[in-house]
């Protein structure tokens, strides 16, 4: 294996033949908290095995998400190319390739790329627009005519086709100077040596051009490889491989503001118009003479591509292109999470219901479902890593539910903040949501062993106390009997005394909800109502968790059935537009767009998980990720709605802003949709 001095931020080295190591470091990567996540550079040269193919070791293990860059995408690919591809793209989380002809082959070649391919041109380096005649004079150039090739050499760099090209433009204009700059490709060169490099001297010189040809037989610094730049008159790609889909070489070139002269490979096509520069035929000398004589006999035209170059290649530059992986990245990557707001809403009594930009607003008091969401999510934390923090905020939130509880076991929602009692709200609000919910945050204490016996003790106390009142009070609405079924999920191993009871009650409401779906289902419309309003997810999800307890696969196929048209109401293309609270979607009417509420992406989350882990099916993990992107930016208004400061969340999305106020619920949906892409996917 070949070894370099690295610089010091390279902190791990692997042997690309070496499965066992890639093993390795994707334990490392799945265990340092620190690593959010991963950016693949893809050759398929470069990584083990067949096409690569030991990669696909370290991706499959891998649990971070995972931005892989295609450097190479083939129109038409063999069997175990497409093979290894296809599983690359199954892996990662996003795709970005370096052209739209490179976008348009994945999605055609490979359909599951589709809503998960970015484009991001190859970046150049920045340098100032200069005319030659200095920079010639620097180098010893003279008043030659230059024109140059650069790169690493192998036989697909075509460069004897250019060298044949030479003799006829000599004849018109002798003081031209051909340079080929770079050294062997070290894989060329361990391979056969100095073999081709030695067959173009050869050329040279049967063609009598040994004195404008020259041959620099080095890897040029940056700063060496501008200056050789900025003294050429025109640059020469030679490419023979028409399937090319990137060239770094072409691209710096263009980005050093210099007209261009390249065979008609893919990315050639797509870059180079004729204010640019001009394309020919692969392994045609002619083509290449007629062109070059063509820009060097009008010297005002060559000066004008020179500059189209330089103007139109400011976008391609590595400040640019750095942008948007960091758009891509705050897409992909989940941030920390960061408890400072939770704290910040929750006082000794309980987690206030609203706040004034990020101060909580004590006017409105507290809510039973926004203290039974944190609850969850605190349990949930608490599991991964025990705090006496949290071991508190439990203590608050549990309390509170207490407080909430009536004699006859159901629950209230609202409680003031002056006299910590109910509020007349609870009269004027139905609260068949509540009840499904905190048992839901109920059974996430039972089900946590990390707790002490007396704090999942009084839980379960609580919840039998609640699913008595079940009996006398059942639940009619379609979202409280889903927040149920979940709480009935997560409790039956640890109620073995009620397990029936709970089994019946599972499949009671999961029965009504077939029965809804049947009843409101058309061609163009699976679903359980008329219409989308709120928290829809949670009615798929619930499907989901019956299949899981019951082993009756009937509930999960129905369930992504309706997941799948959630789906496709929600998702358009690489973003998701949760139906909007200022009016519901009803059916045969259009959706409403706004006001999007954190809530949903939250539940849709949820649900997407379930079906992961039921199905194993990477789309709808991808899925999930996009998802949660909407926190970060990737919404219809391209609007940050978490607050990296605060660790809160913004409220909504409106038509032309975004709801400043970081509220409870905003906030816990926000965390629990944190926790699950984070840890549970």
């Amino acid at each position: 294996m070949d070894t370099y001095k690295y610089p010091h931020e390279v902190a791990w080295e692997i042997d690309q033949n070496d499965e066992e190591e890639l093993i390795k470091f994707s334990d490392h990567v799945n265990t340092d908290e620190t690593i959010q996540g991963i950016i693949i550079q893809h050759e398929y040269g470069i990584f083990g095995g067949e096409y690569g193919e030991k990669l696909l070791s370290f991706m499959q293990r891998c649990k971070k998400p995972m931005l892989v860059t295609l450097h190479t995408m083939l129109p038409h690919p063999n069997q175990k190319m497409a093979e290894i591809t296809e599983k690359i793209i199954y892996y990662a989380t996003s795709i970005v390739v370096l052209t739209l002809n490179s976008k348009q082959i994945i999605e055609a070649t490979y359909p599951q790329a589709i809503g998960k391919t970015s484009i991001v041109p190859h970046g150049i380096h920045p340098t100032t627009f200069s005319d030659s005649k200095k920079i010639k004079t620097k180098l010893e150039l003279g008043n030659r005519i230059v024109l140059s090739t650069f790169g690493l050499l192998s036989r697909g760099k075509g460069i004897e086709f250019m060298i044949r090209s030479l003799p006829d433009v000599i004849k018109k204009y002798p003081s031209l100077l051909y340079l080929i700059l770079g050294e062997t490709h070290p894989v060329v060169r361990r391979n056969e040596g100095e073999k081709y490099r030695l067959e173009l001297e050869e050329l040279v010189t049967s063609l009598g051009l040994s004195s404008h040809v020259r041959f620099f037989d080095q890897y040029l610094s940056l700063p060496d490889l501008h200056e050789f730049l900025k003294a050429t008159d025109i640059y020469i790609s030679t490419s023979i491989n028409p399937d090319q889909a990137v060239s770094g070489t072409l691209s710096y070139a263009l980005g050093s503001g210099r007209a261009v002269i390249s065979t008609d490979f893919a990315q050639a096509k797509e870059i180079i118009t004729p204010e640019t520069g001009r394309l020919v035929p692969t392994k045609d000398a002619e083509a290449f003479t007629q062109a070059i004589l063509e820009l060097l006999d009008d010297e005002n035209k060559l000066e004008g591509m020179r500059q189209n170059a330089y103007k139109k290649t400011r976008n391609m530059l590595w400040s640019s292109v750095s942008e948007r992986y960091i758009a891509l990245l705050t897409r992909t990557v989940v941030p920390l999470m960061n408890m400072d707001h939770l704290y910040t809403m929750t006082d000794a009594f309980g987690m206030l219901q609203f706040a004034s930009l990020t101060t909580p607003n004590k006017e409105f008091g507290y809510t039973l479902d926004d203290n039974a969401r944190a609850l969850i999510v605190c349990s949930w934390l608490i599991k991964k890593n025990y705090s006496k923090k949290l071991e508190t905020l439990i203590g608050i939130y549990l309390l509170f539910i207490k407080k909430c509880q009536q004699t006859d076991g159901s629950f209230v929602n609202y409680l003031s903040s002056i006299d910590q009692k109910p509020t007349h709200q609870n009269n004027t609000e139905d609260l068949q949501d509540v009840q499904g919910r905190a048992l839901w945050a109920l059974s996430e204490i039972i089900n946590n062993s990390s707790l002490s016996r007396e704090v999942t003790t009084e839980a379960k106390r609580m919840y039998i106390l609640a699913l008595e009142n079940l009996a006398v009070a059942p639940l009619h609405h379609l979202r409280a009997k889903a927040l149920a079924i979940k709480s009935f999920s997560i409790s039956l191993d640890n109620l073995l005394s009620h397990r029936d009871l709970l089994l019946s009650y599972t499949r009671i409401y999961a029965d009504s909800l077939l029965l809804a779906l049947a009843n409101n289902s058309t061609k163009d419309w699976v679903w359980f109502e008329n219409q989308l309003s709120y928290n829809n997810a949670i009615l798929a999800d619930s499907l989901f968790a019956t299949s899981s307890i019951t082993k009756l696969p009937h509930y999960a196929d129905k369930g992504a059935l309706a997941l799948n048209f959630l789906i496709k109401k929600t998702f358009s293309g690489d973003t998701y537009i949760p139906i909007g609270h200022s009016d519901w979607y009803k059916n045969g009417l259009k959706r409403s767009y706004y006001d999007q509420q954190p809530e949903d992406p939250a539940s849709m989350i949820l649900a997407l998980h379930s079906a992961y882990r039921l199905s194993g099916n990477n789309t709808y993990r991808d899925r999930a990720y996009v998802c949660f992107s909407w926190y970060l930016g990737n919404n219809t208004l391209q609007k940050r709605l978490y607050d990296d400061t605060t660790g809160g969340c913004f409220d909504g999305l409106h038509p032309d802003r975004v709801n400043q106020n970081e509220g409870a619920e905003s906030l816990v949906s926000y965390m629990m949709s944190s926790f699950i892409v984070n840890n549970l996917l």
